[in-house]
């Protein structure tokens, strides 16, 4: 049996906080239900990031390759974000060595300052183009993968 979310202390307390109250879908970012939810994302951080940096990634941008992780340091979970966008599923013929481009968009000192610059503006501007009537329920849902 798994450790729920908000019960797991090897998570920074303000994610633990967010999943304590079940927020989940802040449209249009989703945040991860299972701790491996988004490990892809992770793992194409861990390649293409240039400072070679890793993360446990927890959160996802419903209509692109945009995602937050948690920080890894010491192989510890910290509460800085880090929000990126790889170039997932790039062949490694097509990716110069060393990389040149940072695939980081922002950092964060923790989940809360994330929520504030990058999701609540996100939601209020899809909130000003879409009724909440028409929120997909699919994603609502969760039933769509990543």
């Amino acid at each position: 049996m798994t450790t729920p979310l908000e019960s797991d202390p090897q998570l920074p307390n303000d994610l633990r906080w967010l999943m304590a109250l079940q927020l989940f879908h802040l449209q249009p970012w989703f945040l991860f239900r299972h701790r491996d939810e988004y490990q892809f994302a992770s793992n194409a951080f861990a390649k293409e990031d240039i400072q070679h940096r890793s993360v446990l990634t927890f959160a996802r941008h419903h209509d692109c390759d945009d995602f937050a992780g948690l920080e890894i340091v010491d192989g510890c979970a910290t509460s800085r974000v880090i929000y990126f966008h790889p170039v997932i599923g790039s062949s490694t013929l097509l990716v110069p060595e060393p990389r040149t481009w940072d695939i980081c968009c922002g950092t964060y000192p923790d989940v809360f300052a994330f929520l504030a610059e990058v999701i609540v503006p996100a939601m209020r501007d899809w909130a000003l183009c879409s009724d909440a009537s028409e929120i997909d329920l699919d994603y609502r849902d969760n039933k769509i993968g990543g």
